[in-house]
């Protein structure tokens, strides 16, 4: 049993010592956020192309934690449609008046990190329409040798940042919108 655990010790401190640190940089070419938004006609999709991201990476207490700073132009999005994003942008995210959608927040694995691929939690606040609220979703987080893959989604309320819920004659949104995250981050000091 002490051996088992001795060796546990040995693949975690292992591994957190392959795990890059310091200052990285989202990827935009290789990194996407899109959304989905379920109505009574199918739903549509969404694409936020305009996406920028620091992460600061860090070894603490025996495991790895990022600090972690989002920022959307909310104008870019796009759900292919002019006439949908138009009105998206005008009356339900209201752009003119915000541009940026921000997320403010932490990673930190749920397990012991053992491998370079592990679960982790993210909880900050974002930011939208002038509205924060406090989110916390899971993502899959992979170590590369200079980079970072998170994958993840999560499920966000429009009524929780005052947006309306979208309706036009007999088209009615549903609240939930289906976020989707395939981001990678290099670090900073890589082209």
């Amino acid at each position: 049993m002490r051996a088992r655990r001795w060796s546990t010790g040995l693949l975690v401190a292992s591994t957190l010592s392959l795990l890059p640190t310091g200052s990285f940089t989202l990827d935009g070419g290789a990194s996407r956020v899109t959304f989905f938004v379920n109505d009574n006609r199918g739903g549509f999709a969404g694409l936020a192309p305009d996406v920028s991201a620091q992460a600061e990476v860090r070894e603490q207490d025996g495991t790895f934690s990022a600090d972690v700073t989002v920022r959307i132009d909310a104008r870019s999005i796009t759900t292919g449609s002019g006439l949908r994003d138009g009105q998206m942008r005008r009356e339900f995210l209201r752009t003119d008046e915000f541009p940026e959608i921000t997320f403010r927040g932490t990673v930190i694995p749920v397990e012991p990190v053992t491998q370079l691929s592990f679960r982790a939690d993210v909880t900050g606040r974002l930011t939208m329409r002038g509205v924060t609220r406090e989110v916390a979703f899971p993502v899959r987080v992979t170590a590369l040798r200079d980079s970072y893959l998170v994958d993840g989604s999560t499920t966000i309320r429009m009524t929780d940042f005052t947006i309306p819920i979208p309706r036009f004659l007999i088209f009615v949104a549903e609240d939930p919108v289906q976020v989707t995250l395939k981001l990678r981050f290099r670090a900073s000091d890589q082209k």
